[in-house]
């Protein structure tokens, strides 16, 4: 039974912050969630108070990089290890940065990684059974004191006391 409720990314209210997870990146930038992209366009106005880390940046920039990769046939499936192998295909790539210029051009307040937030999430881990980028995240928005979550991933609904905003048009 899960701990934490959801609701549509679109019932965030005016003036709420919200922490940002890497799908809701992915799926604006790749068209996939009309309500992915209207939060974001949110974010830009200020009527919502996005908030990321670096690490989810560093992950859309990785998953956006892949993504343009099997697109224009340099790799036949979303690998890191098959990347790697089409160096000069990476050097090629351009699409997934313009991409990810745009998201660092929104109004996020982008919080940096420090060892207080990596020893933190090791407890949520234990606690929930959460992979590291998502710990990572939790650790990112217990410091802040956030409850509300930008993300299509359900692991976070093990998580107590949290409120996930999901897009529903997936």
């Amino acid at each position: 039974m899960p701990d934490a409720a959801c609701l549509p990314l679109d019932e965030l209210s005016t003036g709420q912050e919200v922490f940002l997870d890497a799908n809701v990146f992915i799926y604006a930038a790749c068209v996939k969630s009309a309500q992915c992209m209207r939060m974001l366009r949110r974010c830009a106005r200020e009527e919502l108070y996005g908030v990321t880390t670096f690490e989810v940046l560093n992950e859309v920039t990785h998953r956006l990089m892949l993504a343009e990769a099997l697109s224009t046939g340099i790799v036949t499936r979303e690998s890191a290890a098959s990347l790697a192998r089409h160096p000069e295909g990476i050097r090629g790539l351009s699409t997934y940065w313009n991409q990810v210029e745009r998201i660092l051009q929104l109004n996020l307040i982008i919080v940096p990684a420090d060892e207080a937030r990596m020893r933190a999430a090791n407890a949520i881990r234990a606690a929930y059974g959460l992979l590291t980028n998502d710990s990572m995240v939790v650790a990112a928005m217990e410091e802040r004191g956030l409850i509300a979550l930008a993300s299509a991933d359900t692991d976070f609904d093990r998580v107590f006391g949290l409120i996930r905003y999901a897009p529903f048009d997936l």
